[in-house]
């Protein structure tokens, strides 16, 4: 396998590790240990932390208790941000690789024979 080859396969499966990462559903963990989906680093989707924290007892009106409370959206767009930060400059880094790979092992004159 020449130089070539090699730098267009690492960028190929650099990029498509980005990619997926990018695809892959978010989820935080909810309570009774249940996921709470926050959509993909694409497109995140906050409804179902919203319904959970719109449901969560915290959020009522008690005198004189105090209940913890978790907010889950926040959660969400913390974990959603997260897998950004690592998977998009993956993508570009397998994306620049996979570009700079048809530049590697050019030669500045022909040969002949």
């Amino acid at each position: 396998m020449n130089m070539r080859r090699l730098v267009l396969l690492l960028g190929a499966i650099v990029l498509v590790v980005g990619v997926i990462g990018l695809l892959v559903p978010v989820s935080v963990a909810g309570p009774d240990n249940q996921n709470i989906g926050c959509g993909n680093a694409i497109a995140a989707d906050y409804g179902a932390a919203r319904d959970v924290d719109n449901s969560n007892p915290a959020n009522l009106p008690v005198l004189n208790e105090l209940i913890p409370h978790t907010d889950y959206v926040a959660q969400c767009e913390s974990a959603v941000s997260q897998r950004r930060t690592w998977a998009i400059p993956v993508a570009i880094i397998g994306l620049v690789i996979l570009v700079g790979g048809f530049f590697v092992g050019r030669t500045g004159s022909a040969r002949t024979g």
